[in-house]
């Protein structure tokens, strides 16, 4: 598996560019992308920046930064040894133990049963049974009939309980409201900072293919921490994708393409929140001047 550095070493040395002029335009420290392509990331600051410049180095090949990426995430596997695999190990089922209290209170109640079973016959005497003798049957009396429309209201009252129950169940629903807001969304030419605050410059609808920098820029409301990915599409199609992190109350993102001579066309560029489109801006990269007279 050919390694993230080599591979980018082989583009630039194809390209016929050095990397005092990479240097120089991603602000990246020359030993510090000679680190990457020797694959020296002990060499270099932690994970997280690794990303970075390699995601800066690839934009500015006119690579796809996604299979770098990738290449990095694979290379830094392969260096990884297998973890061995641990068999479980058969655990002896405890043995249960009587406790004394239940043996105490098994022998209370066979005392109380024998007690009561003893005493019932000297409370209640057996009656004799009457001989069978005919008799016409007789009508229930108005004291029997009206115990007996005393005892049909209770499924009337159980009926009442089950709609209660009912109604205490309807009363439990959630509602959901909308997990983000979109304050504003443009396209522009560069980012300037006031302290803690970031602001979008130059927005615009129209940039050049001169290697200028395009900022998508967008603010977010949300009640709570999140993701949302700007997905940045050329002719229709996904070219690059950034996953960026939001914090409530509302959150102010951007990530930017640097566009070369090959990027002419039409753009857009999307945020989302998983495959809900929150905010879709459409632009057009036009050749410079420059492009045209050769």
């Amino acid at each position: 598996m050919e390694s993230p550095g080599k591979f980018l070493k082989k583009e630039r040395e194809t390209r016929n560019i050095s990397l005092v002029e990479i240097s120089g335009f991603t602000k990246i420290k020359e030993r510090h992308l000679k680190a990457i392509e020797e694959d020296r990331y002990e060499l270099l600051p932690p994970a997280l920046y690794v990303k970075g410049y390699l995601n800066a180095y690839a934009r500015y090949l006119a690579l796809d930064p996604k299979n770098i990426l990738l290449q990095y995430q694979n290379y830094l596997e392969s260096l990884t040894p297998p973890e061995p695999i641990e068999l479980p190990r058969e655990v002896p089922h405890p043995r249960k133990s009587v406790r004394p209290w239940f043996l105490f209170s098994l022998t209370i109640a066979a005392i109380l049963f024998m007690v009561l079973f003893i005493s019932y016959p000297a409370r209640h005497p057996i009656e004799e049974r009457p001989k069978a003798i005919s008799l016409p049957p007789i009508l229930p009396t108005p004291a029997i009939q009206q115990e007996v429309r005393t005892q049909i209201i209770y499924p009337a009252q159980q009926k009442e309980f089950s709609g209660a129950e009912k109604l205490e169940v309807k009363n439990v629903a959630i509602k959901q409201t909308p997990d983000f807001k979109v304050l504003e969304a443009s396209i522009g030419t560069g980012i300037e900072r006031e302290g803690f605050q970031q602001f979008l410059i130059g927005k615009c609808s129209e940039l050049t293919s001169n290697n200028q920098r395009g900022y998508f820029f967008t603010r977010i409301k949300t009640p709570r921490a999140r993701k949302i990915v700007h997905i940045w599409l050329w002719e229709g199609k996904e070219y690059y994708r950034m996953e960026i992190d939001v914090k409530p109350p509302a959150w102010s993102v951007y990530s930017y393409f640097t566009f070369r001579p090959q990027h002419t066309g039409n753009w857009k560029a999307e945020a989302r929140d998983g495959d809900h489109v929150l905010s879709s801006l459409n632009f057009r990269v036009l050749q410079s001047s420059g492009d045209r007279s050769l």
